[in-house]
């Protein structure tokens, strides 16, 4: 039922506009009247109607005062305005203050029946408004993960490419992104186990389990956390301290490979140029990354036990073949084959990329360095470090600097 109020300083308009309609077959129920402007004030915050009569000249309060006075209260309320032909003036800029409609006196039946075929009409027309906007805000409140989800899954394939748009849509989802930022692209290997025992995930089990474990390992950072059309988990973060190193892609990486017991592959970068530059970069690493999934079983399992333990002085071609069970001969082939590199260049890139990502801090010695990558003797890693990078370890902890 929609609520009407009657404010008129005549009890005979009063009585008549109250008994003049069958109010309750128009859906309408007559909820107050008011003999004054003030009572009308009163009214109008205490029972908020839908409907309100009322004449221009009232005591205490002007109808056009009131009418401002009231505006903070008539969200959607509908103001019909009750006037004489010698008030007509006072109509006319009624009209102006967003007046519905004006009904001069004596009120014809007639045309007070075509004004509120009107003002209801026009008052069903708001509730169906507003229950569209009720229901697309809970719809995007239930749903806005997905939504979000959409909108980086295109900014990212290059189908949004308006960058006012773009941060517009960054702004809406409240996705804070620095220019400078960082970006990793994460795939688990479902076919491939970590270990010699086998685990059976259900595809969209293993996705959600995923992103779960990624977006609980970089809680602390100022992350943003999604999922790609390709299976790929990828996090944007803006976290400056990793804006040098690789510790976030590792950290990642492990707390995954030991919950879900899969090989898990990564790519990271910086980002300098953050919403122009990141859909090109996004695109770089996934070339990258379909590089590193090509490879054979056997190989990937090898880098992996590589990865892991290059930190062993002693670790051998041996050692690895025995670790993925295969014979060393056979390794020595297909890492040749598939990487272009042997055993010892493989392993040397590991430690020398691992030391120079040592090298970012300044409290570690040059040898402290060389026994956490597998060198037993500094020189040895010295010269090993020059032959790959062309300078000295000293020399490139200067240029740092």
């Amino acid at each position: 039922m929609w609520k009407l109020l009657i404010a008129d300083d005549e009890p005979k308009i009063r009585r008549g506009l109250a008994k003049i309609m069958p109010w309750q077959e128009w859906g309408i129920e007559l909820v107050g009247e008011a003999e004054d402007g003030q009572r009308a004030l009163e009214q109008v915050e205490g029972l908020q109607p839908d409907i309100l009569f009322m004449d221009i000249n009232m005591p205490f309060i002007n109808g056009l005062d009131l009418i401002e006075q009231m505006r903070p209260y008539l969200q959607r309320c509908i103001v019909i305005v009750i006037t004489g032909y010698d008030e007509f003036a006072y109509a006319q800029k009624a009209l102006k203050l967003r007046v519905f409609d004006y009904i001069l006196k004596p009120v014809i039946k007639s045309k007070l029946e075509s004004v509120i075929a009107r003002a209801v009409e026009s008052l069903e027309q708001s509730r169906l408004k507003e229950e569209k906007q009720r229901w697309l805000g809970e719809q995007l409140q239930s749903h806005s993960s997905l939504i979000r989800d959409r909108f980086l899954m295109n900014w990212l394939e290059g189908l949004t490419q308006q960058e006012e748009e773009i941060r517009r849509s960054l702004n809406f989802f409240e996705l804070q992104l620095e220019e400078a930022c960082g970006m990793l692209v994460v795939k688990v290997m479902s076919h491939l186990d970590t270990g010699y025992t086998h685990r059976e995930w259900d595809k969209d089990l293993l996705e959600f389990a995923a992103r779960n474990v990624v977006e609980d390992a970089v809680r602390s950072e100022q992350a943003i956390v999604f999922g790609d059309q390709r299976g790929h988990i990828v996090v944007l973060y803006t976290s400056p301290v990793h804006m040098q190193r690789t510790e976030l892609g590792e950290k990642v990486q492990q707390k995954l490979e030991n919950i879900l017991e899969k090989v898990v592959l990564y790519e990271q970068s910086n980002v300098s140029n953050g919403v122009v530059e990141i859909p090109a970069k996004y695109m770089e690493m996934l070339t990258e990354l379909k590089k590193k999934g090509s490879l054979s079983p056997v190989v990937m399992l090898a880098k992996k036990y590589i990865d892991r333990n290059y930190h062993q002085p002693e670790l051998s071609l041996s050692d690895v073949a025995e670790g993925v069970q295969v014979s060393p001969t056979y390794l020595s082939k297909q890492l040749k084959r598939e990487l272009g590199l042997s055993f010892i260049d493989y392993l040397t890139e590991v430690r020398i990329r691992r030391a120079i990502q040592m090298m970012t801090d300044p409290a570690a010695k040059v040898y402290e360095i060389a026994e956490m990558v597998g060198y037993s003797s500094q020189h040895y890693f010295s010269n090993t470090f020059k032959k790959v990078t062309g300078i000295s370890p000293l020399m490139y902890r200067k240029g740092q600097r």
